[in-house]
């Protein structure tokens, strides 16, 4: 799945530092994902991660029901990261992709989690540019 997004306007921001740009912007598809993550437990919030060149191995069981405590392990792990290698936000529970794909969650996420924040993610580069977020 392709989440190519301009990220001129963020750049600019920025001051031209690209490497900040492509920060902000993991975190504003972290955000995305993690809060369009549906909450029954809270496992599967919880269960998101970063990772680099290579998908996060293993799910995590620290349940997280508001997600401010994976938000801030995956904005730690984006920190000191530099623009260039793909960058992967991700979780290895099983019964996520059941939840994207296969509506487990149709009243909490009927358009998925990771589909959804991908969609959104131009809207919400705008709107952190403009300063509403």
């Amino acid at each position: 799945m392709s989440g190519a997004v301009d990220l001129s306007r963020l750049v600019e921001k920025a001051n031209g530092n690209i490497d900040k740009a492509v920060r902000q912007a993991l975190i504003l598809a972290a955000q995305g994902v993690v809060m369009n993550t549906p909450v029954d437990t809270g496992r599967l919030r919880g269960s998101w991660g970063f990772g680099v060149s290579i998908p996060k191995d293993g799910p995590t069981d620290s349940p997280d029901k508001a997600g401010g405590a994976t938000l801030t392990k995956i904005a730690a792990a984006v920190k000191s990261q530099e623009a260039g290698p793909k960058f992967y936000i991700t979780t290895a529970l099983s019964y996520a992709k059941r939840i994207e794909y296969e509506g487990w969650s149709h009243t909490k996420a009927p358009a998925g989690m990771v589909r959804i924040t991908i969609a959104n993610l131009p809207n919400a580069i705008r709107d952190y540019v403009r300063g509403q977020l």
